[in-house]
């Protein structure tokens, strides 16, 4: 009895999506088309100058704006986008020091010092604590071949 309870509590956790960090978008149409070259390419170099002529408008007037939005200032809006990228990236097996440099960090530590403002902790440290949202990649296939076998028996 107690096997099958958890193999109807693994099946439901299989199943349930993964819920995305996200990030709050800007409604207005101006302010949207800025945030959405920011998500096509997640890195530190995207400057709030840039994209505030590129909106047809002064840094000062386009960081309040983005503001009322979203509620967060550009810069940590900016910071959670790029953390966001980079734990996507990181579970899916990149090393941590390529992610770095990939978006945008001149140094790792700098990195690892702005993901755990994030989320509290460092890339490897968030994904060993939320591993049921993010397995190391082969590490999920594995678990249910291993599941599989005590489910029939079989002892390693």
């Amino acid at each position: 009895m107690r096997r099958l309870l958890w193999r109807v509590v693994d099946a439901e956790l299989n199943e349930t999506p993964h819920e995305p960090l996200g990030v709050p978008m800007p409604t207005a149409s101006r302010m949207l088309e800025a945030a959405e070259r920011v998500l096509a390419r997640p890195t530190a170099a995207a400057s709030l100058d840039k994209l505030a002529a590129s909106a047809g408008m002064s840094r000062r007037s386009f960081a309040r704006h983005f503001r009322s939005e979203t509620g967060l200032p550009y810069s940590r809006w900016r910071r959670a986008v790029i953390a966001q990228h980079a734990l996507e990236l990181v579970a899916a097996g990149h090393k941590v020091s390529s992610v770095a440099i990939d978006v945008g960090y001149e140094s790792v530590s700098a990195f690892i010092a702005m993901f755990r403002r994030q989320y509290g902790e460092s890339p490897r440290q968030f994904l060993v604590e939320n591993s049921e949202w993010y397995p190391a990649p082969g590490v999920a296939s594995r678990a249910r071949g291993v599941e599989a076998e005590q489910s029939r028996g079989i002892r390693n």
